[in-house]
């Protein structure tokens, strides 16, 4: 478990900067994030992607489009358990895009994506090999 120490020490100050976004927008808004719902959306939106992306070098597209779909994913959600009764306020919406925490959220699922994404197609290429 050495080992495992002494990686999360090099990954320890890039989590804690992208913190509090996750925290903001992934978790209860005050302490904790919710691993277990962001990781399982995430892991769908990538598992997908990877099985679409054809060639390594559009990586960079689909970590876009992934972080894309989560955002859609992450407004469509509360108003499909409330059953449509939600109201979509569209000037809300947009100004968060202004506010440090949440591209802190934004930079956080871009990295998620980008590295799900590569593993993926990694296991892809290895169970689907063409002749």
């Amino acid at each position: 478990m050495e080992f495992l120490d002494q990686i999360m020490g090099y990954i320890q100050p890039a989590i804690d900067f992208f913190m509090p976004g996750l925290v903001a927008y992934a978790g209860d808004g005050v302490a904790a994030v919710n691993w277990m719902p962001l990781g399982i959306q995430l892991g769908v939106i990538a598992l997908v992607l990877a099985l679409l992306m054809r060639e390594f070098g559009a990586i960079l597209i689909f970590t876009v489009v992934g972080v894309i779909i989560h955002v859609i994913v992450d407004v469509v959600m509360p108003m499909v358990r409330g059953g449509g009764a939600g109201d979509f306020d569209i000037a809300a919406f947009l100004q968060q895009f202004t506010t440090t925490p949440y591209l802190l959220y934004l930079g956080a699922l871009a990295i998620g994506y980008f590295v799900a994404i590569i593993i993926l197609s990694m296991v892809k290429g290895l169970v689907f090999r063409g002749d």
